[in-house]
């Protein structure tokens, strides 16, 4: 898993083909500031989406290209075209934050992607553990 972000609870998914769960991940893009967040994860990284502290999906990015809303003046403005390799199964109670990552990260509002890898409590829990981390992931989603 190479980035995590967290998704505004009033930002849309736009599904595009729903039968393949590829969708619009928008980001929200306040006076262009967010452009190059939005950039940032690169075609066929995985990326953790969460939401209130809970994690409730993991999508794969299908290409760099970043796309823009009709609506400029929109909050939630530009967006990404990416595939759902999970989504949970329990919209009632999706996996805690803590639980998935097995430690306590405070993660910034608004939609940022982050790297993983920049995250000081996650690598100081998971270090060089990169396969342990993934199956630890695996194991809490339920993933075969």
């Amino acid at each position: 898993m190479q980035v995590a972000a967290t998704v505004p609870h009033n930002s849309r998914k736009c599904c595009i083909y729903p039968d393949l769960k590829i969708f619009a991940l928008h980001w929200r893009n306040l006076k262009g500031r967010d452009e190059n967040n939005a950039r940032y994860p690169l075609e066929a990284e995985l990326m953790i989406l969460r939401q209130h502290g809970k994690v409730t999906h993991i999508v794969q990015m299908l290409n760099n290209q970043l796309y823009r809303d009709t609506n400029a003046e929109d909050e939630f403005n530009i967006y990404r075209i990416v595939q759902v390799v999970w989504m949970t199964d329990n919209w009632e109670h999706p996996p805690e934050n803590d639980k998935v990552f097995d430690c306590s990260i405070h993660f910034p509002r608004f939609g940022k992607a982050i790297k993983l890898e920049n995250i000081q409590k996650l690598q100081t829990r998971w270090g060089k553990e990169g396969l342990a981390f993934q199956q630890h992931v695996q194991s809490v989603l339920n993933i075969h």
